[in-house]
């Protein structure tokens, strides 16, 4: 991670600090400004963003434990690259808990919300024509999170939150035999499952709608981790 300065430290404005450190190095994960192997270390880190070395320690923990960092005995922690089977894993237990969302979001879906979510895929379809990755990945977790909240369970809403699936989103953009485009129109079928009001058929769209972008990944040697 290369660069120091005011701009690294205005990001830590906000708190919880240990939280704005894990965003701040999984955002460097996302851009490819750091790639799978690159080591990250506690004090550099520290250095770099002007604070103590506890939340950042705090944080690279956090990101061993969610998957994205490596930690190795007397090898220190690297950015870990992903195997099918483990993106597999994470494809599973996100479709599990996301079809839950989607078949309780579809008793509950208004029009504002159905407006909301063709706002959005709107505008991560241009995203994708455009070829704006970081964008479309942004909408394409904003899409999804507005299901979990629409579904009202705020307890599966602050699971989704905790594991970050939303940050595996754009592991999906980079491994997917996909393109940009399609993977945003993939979301067009979702949404009228949703609209229907049917329970069932949401759920089975979601479930399929996650599981299928774990068959099998273009390329596996990624620097991290859309759906």
């Amino acid at each position: 991670m290369n660069g120091t300065g005011h701009m690294d430290e205005e990001i830590l404005h906000r708190a919880p600090l240990g939280g704005q450190i894990r965003e701040f190095v999984i955002d460097a994960i996302m851009s490819g400004e750091l790639r799978a192997g690159d080591r990250v270390v506690a004090k550099a880190l520290a250095k770099r963003l002007g604070v103590s070395q506890a939340p950042v320690r705090e944080a690279i923990r956090d990101l061993v434990l969610l998957g994205f960092l490596d930690t190795e005995p007397f090898k220190g922690t690297s950015v870990r690259s992903f195997t099918e089977k483990e993106l597999q894993e994470v494809y599973t237990v996100r479709a599990a808990l996301e079809s839950l969302a989607a078949r309780l979001a579809a008793t509950r879906m208004t029009e504002e919300d159905v407006r909301s979510l063709q706002d959005t895929l709107d505008r991560m379809i241009q995203a994708a024509q455009e070829q704006d990755e970081e964008e479309m990945v942004r909408l394409d977790n904003e899409f999804h999170e507005t299901i979990l909240q629409v579904s009202g369970n705020k307890l599966l809403h602050q699971v989704w939150q905790t594991v970050q699936f939303g940050y595996w989103t754009i592991v999906t953009a980079r491994v997917s035999t996909y393109d940009l485009e399609e993977l945003a129109r993939r979301h067009e079928s979702l949404l009228e499952a949703l609209k229907s009001g049917e329970p069932q058929r949401a759920m089975a769209a979601m479930q399929c709608h996650i599981e299928d972008l774990g068959k099998p990944p273009r390329n596996l040697e990624t620097t991290s981790g859309t759906a």
